[in-house]
């Protein structure tokens, strides 16, 4: 268990860029983040724009449809905590 959290850990440090510090790398980094977040806004945008029209004219979507909602707000959540650690100062 011990092993997996650690795994963790570096996974997160090296999503959020804590010990890169060279510009080169993190400008474009903030760039991909930024349009991956405005994407997956349109991506729920979308969800939620098909949930009422399946609603308006009778359709039941099947199970993966509400499969790909759950990994969507799972990205978002990911994708947000990611960017309040990228984007707010550091604390020394």
């Amino acid at each position: 268990m011990r092993k997996i959290s650690k795994l963790a850990d570096l996974c997160w440090e090296g999503l959020t860029l804590q010990h890169v510090s060279y510009t080169g790398v993190v400008i474009p980094y903030l760039l991909f983040f930024i349009l991956t977040f405005i994407f997956e806004l349109f991506l729920s945008f979308l969800f939620i724009f098909s949930f009422f029209i399946f609603d308006r004219f009778g359709y039941k979507p099947n199970f993966p449809y509400y499969i790909s909602g759950g990994i969507l707000i799972l990205m978002l959540i990911m994708t947000g905590s990611m960017g309040t650690v990228l984007l707010l100062p550091k604390k020394q």
